[in-house]
């Protein structure tokens, strides 16, 4: 192999491997266990046809603590929940400073909580979320 074949040959197992470091994965989880995801990572639940993927963070207009608001704000999660039935998609929305809520999918309930929760004077990054679930019959 000549020099320069050699050098394409490294480059193209380098993205190669590059990207393939880039797929994410699923995760397995136990009903009624706590787990959370960041955005676009997935789950399955173990011993069901369930699978649950945390798309985006939709808005987050909670009030910040530290801060003195008239409404406490609420935010808003999006994914994808896949079972025997098909793939829905579902907005999770979780008034500010209120426990974790529950919404159904199916023959689930899911709680949810998105973190974290807003300071004053600090942005939250889209990659620095977390949305924490227990998904239970």
């Amino acid at each position: 192999m000549t020099g320069k074949k050699r050098w394409w040959f490294l480059a193209v197992i380098l993205v190669v491997l590059y990207l393939s470091g880039c797929a994410r994965t699923i995760s397995e989880v136990s009903l009624a266990q706590e787990f959370s995801l960041s955005p676009g990572q997935s789950a399955r639940v173990r011993g069901e046809n369930l699978t649950i993927k945390f798309i985006k963070v939709a808005s987050d207009s909670r009030c910040p603590q530290g801060a003195t608001c008239v409404w406490a704000g609420e935010a808003s999660s999006q994914v994808e929940v896949t079972d025997a039935s098909g793939t829905s998609f579902l907005t999770l929305t979780q008034p500010g400073l209120a426990e974790p809520p529950k919404t159904n999918s199916g023959n689930y309930e899911i709680t949810f909580n998105l973190l974290p929760y807003p300071q004053v004077g600090q942005e939250i990054k889209d990659e620095d979320y977390r949305l924490h679930l227990i998904i239970s019959r």
